[in-house]
This record gives C-alpha cells, structure tokens and sequence, in this order.
C-alpha cells in the first residue's frame, strides 16, 4: 500500500498527458502529438526501470 500514492501520481500525470495529446490531435499538431507520445513512453519506461 505504500505504493498508492506514487500510482497515483503517475497516473495523474497520465491523464494530463492523454488530455494535452487529445488536445493536439483535434488540432492536428501531429508533431506536437508524437512529442507527447515520446515524453510518456519515456517516463513509464524509466517508471518501470526505477522499480
């Protein structure tokens, strides 16, 4: 249980990025799109290296 609060860190910091890349596919700024898939792969796989 200690973990939870951590979780949920990252998961708001998930939803926040799925919002801003909503945001940029309705606008079709797909390169400000594929930024923002490459910045949330990189931080869940560093997520997951640090465990």
């Amino acid at each position: 249980m200690d973990d939870m609060p951590v979780f949920k860190s990252f998961l708001r910091e998930q939803l926040e990025n799925q919002k801003e890349l909503e945001k940029a596919i309705k606008e079709k700024d797909y390169e400000k799109a594929e930024e923002l898939i490459g910045k949330m792969i990189d931080r869940t796989q560093k997520g997951i290296e640090d465990n």
